[in-house]
């Protein structure tokens, strides 16, 4: 007995022929929506992310208010490093922090095979979600990709410009394919158990993969990325791949992967994407985040000319260029969605 029918952001990720384009936006369910602001007023982030309830409430606070096509597990991409026996830390302010950093080859043995029980609830949350959720709205599960992982695993949190995971990349090569290795291992069944859980598809955010120059970006970052999506199986779901910020000139590259789809930074030209990768792969993106602080109408607008680089008949999915903003008003986000949902595509051309 067959299913129920694919959602349309499964069918635009697969290719096929959509009415309309798909919508949703990264970090959809966060700071910016009064029903996590009050969830996090009384819930630590890390309870949080592990109390499959509340983070199925904050996943679905932004379908239910803006009617995205797809509602993307709450998580955070470094609960597989705590998985790993990389203990990670989540203050108030200044984003994660991974008290004991990898910063030589002897370190790179403290990173063992993760533990599951560590990151169980996220699979337990995508199950949830899958339950509440009609079958025409998509559920998304995620994960770092390897590079991301490892540059924040050697780092010790963000930073401007990686220089450290930079450095270790030239001055220990073997050791850093080696933790790449390791955490490529660890994400595919974090990410398959998120597949058996019920996610339709699947994105991996290697945000800061074009901090490497691009001999390296394709050495290490593509074949890293690839490496996870093969070791996904034959039954896996789509997969979206972010080759991060600053990687408009990398997209061939990052098509390598064998994801389905790739999602595009702000910085980069739709159209000019859509003429580098052709039809090997469906594109995602790209519209800035700050767009959502002007006023619902220049969001109209950006939107239009957005989608309007779009060639005919391909199935694009809409989404920002990055996380949408803290300080983005929930009724610009709205607005957002409704001109994504409004615009209709170009019919393909005529053979």
């Amino acid at each position: 007995m067959s299913g129920p029918p694919a959602s349309l952001f499964v069918r635009a990720l697969r290719g096929e022929p959509v009415e309309r384009y798909p919508v949703w936006m990264m970090r959809q369910a966060g700071r910016y929506l009064p029903g996590y602001q009050a969830v996090r007023a009384r819930t630590p982030f890390l309870d949080l992310c592990r109390s499959p309830d509340l983070a199925a409430e904050v996943s679905l606070e932004p379908v239910e208010r803006f009617g995205v096509d797809a509602a993307i597990v709450f998580a955070d991409i470094l609960l597989t490093a705590d998985a790993m026996g990389v203990a990670v830390e989540f203050p108030a302010t200044g984003g994660p922090r991974i008290g004991r950093p990898i910063r030589t080859p002897a370190d790179v043995r403290r990173v063992h095979e993760p533990d599951a029980r560590r990151t169980a609830a996220v699979a337990a949350t995508v199950a949830r979600l899958r339950r509440a959720l009609p079958a025409d709205r998509a559920v998304i599960g995620f994960s770092a990709a390897p590079f991301t992982l490892c540059a924040y695993l050697i780092e010790g949190g963000s930073s401007r410009d990686f220089w450290r995971t930079r450095a270790f990349a030239y001055q220990h090569p073997d050791a850093f394919e080696e933790l790449l290795g390791r955490a490529a291992d660890a994400l595919v069944p974090y990410l398959r158990e998120q597949a058996a859980a019920g996610a339709n598809a699947l994105q991996l955010f290697d945000t800061w993969g074009a901090v490497l120059e691009p001999a390296l970006f394709e050495r290490w970052v593509v074949p890293m990325a690839a490496r996870v999506i093969e070791g996904l199986g034959a039954d896996r779901p789509p997969v979206i791949y972010f080759p991060g910020l600053g990687a408009a000139d990398r997209l061939e590259a990052a098509a390598a992967t064998g994801a389905e789809a790739l999602s595009l930074d702000w910085q980069t030209s739709l159209g000019r994407a859509y003429a580098r990768v052709g039809t090997r792969v469906r594109l995602q993106g790209n519209l800035d985040p700050t767009v959502l602080l002007a006023d619902p109408g220049t969001i109209g607008r950006a939107v239009e000319r957005m989608l309007a680089e779009v060639p005919p008949g391909r199935p694009h999915l809409v989404n920002l260029g990055h996380g949408i903003l803290k300080e983005t008003p929930p009724e610009h986000a709205a607005a957002f969605v409704r001109a994504a949902q409004a615009f209709r595509p170009a019919a393909s051309p005529c053979p």
